[in-house]
């Protein structure tokens, strides 16, 4: 066989193969499904739960990182339907006597900032128990 007989051999298969791998309903698609970020459009909006707190900035780490002072985080990984809220705070090391989160300095804005914390719901058919957090900078208006 020449070059161009296994080309057009290979490509419909190759194509095959990622059109099966991405279709959520295959089990190709479902490991990837679970192995990667929430896709938050194509999770129906009643399954999503969204968090804002304040954060506070506290001090500059030697690592990078800073320290903010995080009051309200318990309300977040508490929640009985977080059921990965453990380790999210492990992620950020909080501290439950202090009340303190460790996170990168360059996400924050500022002395104040907000942590948005996503979830969806372990009952979801779409991204179950999935969650990701983010930073955005602090409104005056916000709410405490």
């Amino acid at each position: 066989m020449n070059q161009k007989t296994i080309f057009f051999i290979i490509l419909p298969i190759v194509i095959v193969i990622s059109f099966y791998f991405y279709s959520s309903d295959s089990i190709l698609g479902t490991i990837n499904e679970y192995f990667s970020a929430p896709i938050w459009d194509e999770v129906r909006e009643r399954d999503i739960v969204k968090n804002s707190i304040p954060i506070i900035y506290q001090e500059n780490l030697k690592s990078g990182d800073c320290s903010v002072y995080a009051e309200k985080f318990d309300i977040i990984i508490e929640h009985k339907y977080f059921v990965r809220g453990e380790e999210l705070a492990d992620k950020l090391n909080y501290d439950k006597e202090k009340k303190t989160l460790i996170i990168s300095c360059d996400k924050l804005y500022g002395e104040k900032s907000r942590l948005n914390v996503w979830y969806v719901l372990e009952e979801s058919p779409k991204y179950p128990e999935k969650y990701e957090y983010f930073i955005t900078k602090w409104e005056e208006n916000d709410l405490t």
